[in-house]
């Protein structure tokens, strides 16, 4: 009724004007700081206005500040840093800048408890080249780097075999930086709405220059008010179209669908701690009642229910095409109730149980019509489900502080890589956080993600198959769904997209050829 309404008084979408691109994203920008982004919202914002070494073209690396890279070993690698690069002030980007900003990225990382690249040493020599040496082989690296941005080296930045004082750094988290991007933010005035951020183009823009007078990120987490913003003419684009709206969308004149490339699963994971905060028993860190649920998930009626088909089931992280996808795992599974509650009453439920549902509210994990679907499969076998959505800093508050039992977990595919994924939602270098929050940990497990780091392609189908028969055993976690992702937008323009960051500024621009996505409709 909603939608039939608001098509009646509006019925055309107007122009936001071309001085201006107003995209109506659907997450939260919850990081003050680059160094610390974790969600969608939180990459799409900061790549605007911070260049990263390397970006990416599918699940392939392609130059961005650095113009080549090499490593004969995977553990002492060579870059060389572009001589065009530029600052926003002008200042041009060196090697010593990119020292540091590696450095205070691994220092705020491991601040919050995570160890991702392995840094040892970082050196910046002459000529605008950085060696990184790890404490292991990566063969991933340069995958890895397209998720750290580049901020410009400030005087009196300490020193050290990292290029950085660890200490000085934590005193500048959430400080100002200054980025390489072709956008610097506008400060919020009182013409800016709170739910917006607003950038303006960079003064100095050396690369991906915009034609946008100003970009406006337009947080909307309800899918409703994004297709408001669409049709009333306030915004040019719409992310994450959800299917329910696609039999009004494609009836509104100047629209196109387009579906871009993606990455993403949803993912059910666990607290497995024994007890929760207020001391009661955690009834998720029982096996069995993890085993239940698992035996009465049906992926497929998920998927249909939840998306109206438009997604894929998932029985790993992997998709085909991705390194490490396992082409022979059973892609159906006929559930079984009658186990489940079997399985409840030997962990002493038989009479039910009640369990939260978190729902963080960012790209992935806002999925209600999903969790409604999950808790009438789950109601079988007397499990009520207490369905919660959350701000993504209140998930990670929730998930540090181990209060929560349930929770749906989204995880990108940066690197195409099954492994580096079990590293993100099993790993113990992600341990407690939102993409692990389970608290898991398993020795064999982070000995096979070791040996994947610096193993050789041919190897890793074979550690995938011993990592998911660890993770099939212990159920961590349980993949849902793989999403497919698209986006509305006014007729006038073209989406560029060749990797996951949704940078629109970048990506956007008037309609030419289009050199990414695939359009599906447009009246």
């Amino acid at each position: 009724m909603f939608l039939a309404c608001l098509l009646a008084l509006v019925g055309t979408v107007y122009p936001a004007g071309a001085e201006q691109l107003v995209a109506a994203i659907s997450g939260q920008v919850a990081a003050d700081d680059p160094h610390e982004a974790r969600t969608g919202a939180d990459f799409q914002y900061y790549d605007h206005i911070f260049d990263t070494l390397v970006t990416r073209d599918g699940f392939d690396v392609t130059p961005r500040l650095a113009r080549s890279w090499s490593s004969q070993d995977h553990k002492v690698w060579s870059f060389q840093i572009d001589p065009a690069a530029r600052f926003s002030d002008n200042r041009p980007v060196t090697s010593r800048d990119v020292v540091y900003s590696l450095c205070r990225y691994q220092a705020l990382t491991r601040h919050m408890g995570r160890e991702m690249l392995g840094l040892t040493r970082l050196t910046a020599e002459t000529g605008g080249r950085v060696t990184i040496t790890l404490e292991a082989p990566y063969r991933l690296l340069p995958s890895a780097l397209s998720l750290v941005f580049i901020v410009a080296a400030p005087d009196g930045a300490g020193e050290g075999p990292l290029g950085c004082d660890a200490a000085r750094v934590q005193d500048t988290r959430g400080s100002p930086q200054q980025g390489s991007g072709p956008y610097i933010p506008v400060p919020a005035t009182a013409g800016i709405l709170r739910e917006q951020r607003v950038l303006a183009p960079s003064p100095h823009c050396w690369r991906d220059c915009t034609v946008w007078t100003r970009v406006v990120l337009w947080s909307a987490p309800d899918a409703r008010d994004r297709l408001r913003l669409l049709v009333t003419g306030q915004a040019d684009i719409m992310e994450d179209v959800i299917p329910v709206h696609l039999p009004y969308i494609t009836r509104m004149k100047g629209v196109t669908l387009t579906e871009l490339p993606t990455d993403r699963t949803l993912v059910l994971t666990f607290n497995l701690r024994p007890t929760l905060p207020d001391g009661r028993p955690n009834p998720a860190a029982d096996i069995r009642v993890r085993q239940a649920i698992a035996l009465t998930l049906d992926r497929h009626v998920l998927v249909e229910r939840g998306l109206e088909g438009f997604a894929g089931p998932a029985w790993q992280l992997a998709q085909p095409g991705m390194e490490g996808y396992l082409p022979d795992r059973p892609q159906t599974m006929q559930p079984d109730p009658a186990r489940g509650r079997a399985l409840l009453a030997e962990a002493g439920f038989a009479n039910g149980l009640d369990l939260p549902l978190l729902l963080p509210m960012t790209r992935i994990t806002d999925r209600p019509r999903v969790a409604d679907a999950l808790a009438g499969m789950l109601r079988a076998i007397g499990i009520t489900l207490t369905i919660t959505p959350v701000p993504a800093a209140e998930s990670r508050a929730r998930v540090a502080a181990g209060d929560f039992q349930m929770m749906f977990a989204g995880l990108g595919l940066t690197a195409g890589s099954a492994m580096e994924g079990y590293a993100a939602v099993a790993g113990a270098a992600e341990k407690d956080s939102i993409s692990n929050p389970s608290g898991y940990r398993n020795a064999l497990l982070d000995n096979l993600l070791s040996q994947a780091r610096g193993a050789e392609p041919a190897a890793i189908p074979g550690l995938t198959r011993q990592a998911t028969a660890i993770l099939d055993t212990d159920l961590p976690m349980i993949p849902l769904m793989h999403i497919r992702d698209l986006v509305a937008h006014r007729a006038g323009l073209s989406l560029h997209a060749r990797d996951t960051a949704r940078a629109f500024g970048r990506i956007a621009s008037p309609a030419v050829a289009d050199a990414g996505g695939t359009t599906i409709t447009g009246p």
